[in-house]
């Protein structure tokens, strides 16, 4: 282990200089010289400069070994002209050069200069030992603290070597008061610094070091804090990404700013002290990487990433294992079957852009299915069962189906032999011209049951305890994690009977019921668009992207949920589907079939198959499911292969790891072949992968991408030759201009 921490810092208009730093009273002269003799192996041409910074109590001894080394050419293997500068450094911290601490050449730096190199030495540490992690493709971080970032910094890993400890012990002095007893640190992976520092501090200062240092554990351990004296404590804090922790400590220990330390900081504005504002070091990261969300704000849970978190004292990256399921048959349980069999073929199922975020929402219309005259029967059948003749009242939620289902609710109940109970008005609850006994709530359709739980606030003033039956037509998402606590909410009556929530018809569609997709389709066309109209404006692929994003830009009906065929003809439903019982008879849409398979990925990721197995594509910390490449050979028609494309999460249809290499070349094997044959039913959903890739909901192995890269446009339509270079990540000009040129239809 070398006594050296070195690195390369570049001095505006004043070339690159080496140096090289120890913190030890002796070295060994040959680490030294293998330093110099590596960086010149390493293909680096000689350094303009060799600074050598060490401390105060070794600077004599260290310079009259750097003479003789010089003298021996054998040993310091530098050209004569290179200056070489001996740097010395005291218990605070302060590095200085005299003009006498020239060893060689003509060489004058200043304190600017040493704030420089310290800089450099502190970001060549971060690089070289990536201290900033990453997540993979389809991943993201959650910090201690519940927020969410593609990026973490993590101090533990820049503290492996001791020289590199010393370094940064080094920077740590100026911080560190000439009294201090006791530091509290966040995490006790940084302990080894804290004690390293204060032993420099104590040998230069010639004091008897004597330090206590706790750990407070981060977030968790805020309230633990507890200072007794603000002029022998202090805090150090390893890194923080949103400047929250430093300022929760402020306010707890009420210490002033040089007193509240942080090392690393990506974040804008910090309490307390900065060492290093690791900004500086995202010039070659995509600055969103390393910017934190509120878990209900983070983009890349809406977008399906998987999260990966961090647990312990020592902020450690959990590990997952992967496994691949292939969809069966059975995936498709019989209420599933018999409700789809009931929605096909009504055009029930529509794509509406949401308000507020970047999403599609998968819409339910009820007027040909459930409101239908010839689906009575089943309503009849939940009001006998369920509608107490208690019911004087029944209280619409807003929207003109739930008023509609509200009358025949009423009906039905009349239809008894009882009273047919006085509607009232959902923004009037309160107001009633007859006497109260029970109420029914009415909900066409519902999510998250948010409707529900309001008219349960506003029912318990003029209903107080009296029998509340919440009456809902479809329970979208009947597998969702906040199903078991909205129904414990709803059925709360504190010593009464309780409540009841009651449903006609239930969907296990995802919860909350959005899909980004279609809006990453419409990002990525329209990117090609601008690309194109500035490269070849006369291209004729642009009427065919215009048409695809009108289509994108407004409700998305009928057959336009996925992109055509290579001769522009929707992708169908052939006879036999796997997840439907009997034939079909009726006009069947894309909407039918992806609700059907976007319901059955939902059912693999919330039910178990058994009660002592994990639901087949469920997602943990240490696990992660994808779906096999199975899938889409077993089921080969163009339109369900779209469905489990754009239906699946990003993390799901993630091949790029090592563990799922084999399902990677399986899919660019079948991407290939889809090329070949694009102009006949095996490969009628080609565009629809290369879409997919394209907009990184897949992700290949980059073997397998070159390979497909790799494939000939010339044999291509014009749309499969402009759209291929960006699914394989390698868009080129002359590519995109050769678009417009006749190729094979």
């Amino acid at each position: 282990m070398s006594a050296f921490y070195h690195f390369h810092w570049t001095q505006e208009g004043g070339g690159d200089n080496l140096v090289v730093v120890t913190t030890l009273r002796e070295f060994k002269r040959q680490d030294l010289i293998a330093i110099i003799d590596r960086d010149k192996l390493s293909g680096n041409p000689y350094p303009d400069s060799l600074i050598v910074i060490a401390p105060a109590d070794a600077a004599a001894e260290i310079k009259k070994s750097l003479k003789e080394m010089i003298r021996s050419d054998a040993l310091l293997r530098l050209p004569a002209g290179i200056p070489v500068l001996l740097v010395s450094f005291d218990a605070k911290g302060r590095l200085s050069a005299s003009k006498s601490s020239v060893v060689q050449g003509t060489i004058s730096l200043g304190k600017i200069h040493f704030e420089q190199i310290l800089r450099a030495g502190i970001l060549c540490l971060v690089n070289t030992h990536e201290a900033v992690l990453v997540a993979p493709h389809a991943h993201h971080f959650v910090h201690p603290r519940r927020r969410h970032s593609r990026g973490f910094l993590r101090a533990a890993n820049t503290l492996i070597q001791g020289a590199e400890i010393g370094f940064l012990a080094l920077v740590l002095l100026r911080y560190l008061g000439n009294a201090d007893e006791k530091v509290w640190i966040d995490s006790s992976s940084i302990a080894s610094l804290i004690y390293a520092a204060y032993t420099l501090k104590s040998r230069l200062a010639d004091a008897v070091p004597s330090i206590q240092i706790e750990s407070f554990s981060s977030y968790e351990g805020v309230d633990r804090l507890f200072v007794q004296d603000p002029d022998r404590e202090l805090v150090l804090i390893s890194a923080t990404a949103s400047g929250s922790l430093p300022q929760k400590v402020m306010e707890k220990t009420r210490l002033p700013d040089s007193r509240v330390i942080t090392l690393f900081s990506t974040a804008r504005q910090v309490s307390g002290t900065v060492v290093f504002d690791a900004r500086d070091m995202i010039k070659d990261l995509d600055p969103l990487m390393l910017e934190v969300f509120e878990e209900t704000q983070c983009p890349w849970c809406r977008d399906g990433s998987r999260t990966i978190t961090f647990v312990g004292d020592q902020f450690l990256a959990d590990a997952a294992t992967i496994t691949a399921y292939t969809l069966v048959q059975t995936d498709a349980s019989q209420p599933f079957r018999k409700i789809m069999e009931k929605y096909r073929g009504h055009g029930a199922f529509t794509l509406r852009q949401d308000a507020d975020r970047a999403v599609h929402r998968l819409h339910v219309n009820l007027a040909n299915t459930l409101l239908a005259e010839d689906q009575r029967e089943a309503i009849r059948t939940v009001v006998r069962r369920h509608a107490p003749a208690s019911t004087t009242h029944i209280l619409p939620s807003a929207g003109n189906d739930s008023a509609g289902l509200a009358e025949i609710v009423a009906n039905e109940i009349n239809a008894l032999g009882l009273t047919r109970p006085e509607i009232l008005d959902p923004s009037k609850p309160d107001v009633s011209a007859r006497d109260r006994r029970g109420v029914i709530v009415v909900a066409a359709s519902i999510g998250s049951g948010q409707s529900f739980q309001d008219a349960s606030r506003d029912l318990r003033s003029p209903f107080k305890n009296l029998p509340r039956t919440f009456f809902v037509g479809l329970n979208k998402h009947s597998v969702a994690e906040h199903q078991p606590t909205l129904l414990k909410d709803l059925e709360h009556n504190n010593t009464e009977p309780k409540h009841i929530l009651c449903a006609v018809d239930q969907m296990s569609l995802p919860h909350p019921n959005q899909f980004s997709a279609w809006t990453k389709e419409l990002e990525f066309w329209t990117k090609v668009r601008v690309d194109l109209r500035i490269r070849r404006p006369e291209s004729r692929v642009l009427t065919t992207i215009d048409q695809r994003i009108d289509i994108l830009s407004r409700e998305i009906v009928d057959n336009n949920f996925f992109l055509p065929d290579n001769d522009n003809q929707p992708l169908r439903l052939r006879p036999s589907f796997a997840f439907w019982n009997r034939p079909y008879e009726d006009e069947i849409m894309q909407g039918d079939v992806f609700a059907t398979i976007a319901g059955i990925l939902e059912n693999c990721r919330k039910l178990a198959k058994s009660k002592n197995q994990p639901p087949p594509l469920a997602q943990s910390p240490f696990h992660m499911n994808v779906l096999s490449s199975e899938n889409f050979t077993r089921f080969n028609d163009g339109i369900i292969q779209s469905c489990l494309l754009r239906a699946a999460f990003p993390h799901e249809l993630s091949y790029a790891h090592a563990v799922t290499a084999s399902h990677s070349a399986k899919i660019s094997h079948l991407i290939l072949k889809m090329l070949d044959h694009h102009g006949d039913s095996q490969g009628e959903a080609c565009l629809e992968f290369l879409v997919a890739l394209a907009t990184r909901r897949m992700s290949l192995a980059a073997a397998d991408l070159k390979r497909i890269s790799g494939y000939p446009i010339e044999n291509l339509p014009e749309l499969l030759s402009v759209v291929l270079p960006y699914a394989a990540n390698e868009v080129r000009d002359d590519i995109i201009e050769d678009a417009d040129k006749p190729s094979p239809a």
